[in-house]
C-alpha cells in the first residue's frame, strides 16, 4: 500500500514539474507569433540586453510605427484646420483654335484663336464657428493621438520585458534540467556500484535508467523552448536578425518601491489609458459643438481679374466682386441628426473613460497582489530548494545504507526537480506583474 501511494505522489510530481514549462511554452506571453523558416548553417541568436530590446522595439515594432503614422495623419489634419482661416485663391487660363473662323468681339474680322487667363479669390468670413470648433477638434485629435501612441509604447515594452523574462526563463530550465540530467546520471553510476555490492537489485537499475532517459527528454524539450522563446522575443522586438537576452542576464527579484496606495495615485497622473481616454472625450465635446454650428449662418466673399483675347498677349481685362450669405432653413434633420450622433459619440466617449477609470484600478490592483504573492513566493521556493538538497543528500545516503528503497530516491529526485522549476516560475511570475505594472503606470517602477 505505501509503495502505491508513493509511486502516485511520484507521478503526480512528475506532472507538475513540466507543468510550468508547457505554460511558459503556450500561454505566459500571449503574443501571436508564426515560425519564419530561415535558412541558416546554426542556430546562434545574439544576446542583447533588455534595454537594448527596449530600444530596438521602439524603433522597429510593428504596432508602434502603425501608431507613429496615425500621429502623422492628425498632424496633417491639423494643418487643413488651420488652412480654413485662410483664403482659397484658383488660377486658371485657356487657349483653343479652331479650323472655321468666327467674328471677333469688333465683329471686323473672323479670328480662329483665343486666349483668357483668369485669378480667382474667395474668403469664408462666417462659418457658425465651425472652423474654430473644427481646429480645437484636430488640435485635440493630435493629443489623443499621441496618448494612444504612448499607450502602444508601454504596451509593446511590456510585451517586450514579457518575451525577453520569458527566454531568460527557459533557459534557466534548461539549467534546471541539465542538473537533473546530471544527478540521474550520479544515481545510475551509484545503483550500479550499489547491485555490484549487492546492496541493490535489477529492478533498482532499471528504474535509475528510465529516470535518466526521462531526464533527457526533459532537457531536449526544455532547449526547444528556449529556441521557441528567443524566436518569440525577435518577433516582438521587430528585428530583423534572430536575438535573445545576454548571459548575465537574471530574472531580477528586486521588490517594488512603492506601496499600492502610491501606484494608484501615480497611475491617476500617468496612466497612458487615462490619458488617451480623457483625450478622446474631449475630442468628441468638440465634435458636438462643431455640428451646432450648422444651425447659424454662413457669409463668404468672393473676387477674381480675368485677361481675354483674340490675340496673344490678353488685353481685355475684366473683375468681379460678390458677398454671398446663407442661412438653411430646413435640411431634412440633417442637422439634427448630426448633432445627436455627436452627442451620443460623446457619451459613449465618457462612459469608455469612467470604464478605463474602473479598469485600471482592477488591473493595477490585480498586477500588484500578483508581484506582492509572487515577491513571497520567491523566498519560500529558494528555501524549498535549499531544503529538497538537502533531502537527497540524506536519502541517498539511507539507501547506500540499505535504510531507503528507490522509490523513495525517485521521489527526492523528483521533489529537487520541482522546487528548482517553482523558483523560476515565481521569479518569472514576478517580471510578468512588474511588467503590467509599469504598463499600466506608463513608467518605469525604478524611477523614483
Amino acid at each position: 500500500m505505501t509503495s502505491r501511494v508513493t509511486r502516485g505522489r511520484t507521478v503526480q510530481r512528475r506532472v507538475n514539474a513540466s507543468g510550468f514549462a508547457l505554460v511558459l511554452l503556450s500561454g505566459l506571453v500571449a503574443i501571436p507569433f508564426e515560425l519564419r523558416a530561415q535558412a541558416v548553417a546554426n542556430d546562434e541568436f545574439r544576446p542583447i540586453s533588455l534595454d537594448e530590446a527596449v530600444e530596438i522595439a521602439r524603433r522597429r515594432n510593428p504596432n508602434l510605427r502603425q501608431q507613429f503614422t496615425a500621429i502623422e495623419q492628425a498632424e496633417h489634419t491639423r494643418l487643413s484646420a488651420y488652412g480654413q482661416f485662410l483664403p482659397a485663391v484658383n488660377l486658371s487660363f485657356g487657349y483653343s483654335n479652331s479650323s472655321s473662323g468666327r467674328l471677333d468681339a469688333s465683329n471686323q474680322g473672323f479670328v480662329t484663336t483665343s486666349y483668357s487667363t483668369q485669378l480667382d479669390a474667395s474668403y469664408n468670413l462666417f462659418d457658425g464657428w465651425s472652423r474654430f470648433t473644427d481646429l480645437k477638434g484636430a488640435k485635440l485629435g493630435v493629443i489623443e493621438q499621441n496618448a494612444r501612441y504612448r499607450e502602444v509604447e508601454f504596451l509593446t515594452i511590456q510585451q517586450v520585458k514579457q518575451a525577453y523574462s520569458a527566454a531568460v526563463a527557459a533557459r534557466d530550465l534548461v539549467g534546471v534540467e541539465e542538473r537533473r540530467v546530471q544527478r540521474q546520471a550520479d544515481q545510475l553510476d551509484f545503483v550500479e556500484q550499489q547491485l555490484e555490492l549487492g546492496r541493490a537489485t535489477r529492478s533498482d537499475l532499471l528504474r535509475s535508467q528510465v529516470d535518466l532517459n526521462n531526464a533527457q527528454l526533459a532537457l531536449l524539450n526544455a532547449q526547444n523552448n528556449e529556441r521557441t522563446t528567443a524566436y518569440r522575443l525577435t518577433e516582438v522586438v521587430g528585428s530583423e536578425e534572430r536575438v535573445g537576452p545576454e548571459a548575465e542576464a537574471q530574472l531580477a527579484t528586486e521588490g517594488l518601491p512603492f506601496s499600492r496606495d502610491e501606484l494608484f495615485l501615480m497611475a491617476g497622473q500617468s496612466a497612458p489609458s487615462l490619458q488617451t481616454a480623457s483625450a478622446a472625450t474631449e475630442a468628441a465635446e468638440a465634435a458636438v459643438s462643431s455640428a451646432r454650428s450648422a444651425y447659424l449662418p454662413s457669409l463668404s466673399i468672393a473676387g477674381g481679374y480675368a485677361w481675354a483675347n483674340q490675340e496673344f498677349p490678353p488685353s481685355n481685362r475684366s473683375w468681379s466682386f460678390s458677398l454671398r450669405g446663407s442661412y438653411p432653413l430646413f435640411n431634412g434633420f440633417q442637422r439634427e441628426t448630426q448633432v445627436f450622433q455627436a452627442r451620443a459619440r460623446a457619451n459613449l466617449a465618457r462612459e469608455q473613460e469612467r470604464a478605463a477609470e474602473l479598469n485600471l484600478s482592477s488591473e493595477l490592483d490585480a498586477a500588484y497582489a500578483s508581484a506582492q504573492s509572487a515577491q513571497a513566493g520567491i523566498d519560500l521556493a529558494e528555501q524549498n530548494v535549499e531544503l529538497s538538497e538537502e533531502s537527497l543528500r540524506v536519502v541517498q545516503e539511507r539507501y547506500r545504507l540499505g535504510l531507503a528503497t528507490i522509490l523513495e530516491l525517485q521521489d527526492a529526485q523528483i521533489t529537487l526537480t520541482q522546487s528548482e522549476v517553482d523558483l523560476v516560475s515565481r521569479l518569472f511570475d514576478y517580471q510578468l506583474a512588474v511588467a503590467q505594472i509599469e504598463a499600466l503606470l506608463g513608467r518605469s517602477v525604478a524611477e523614483r
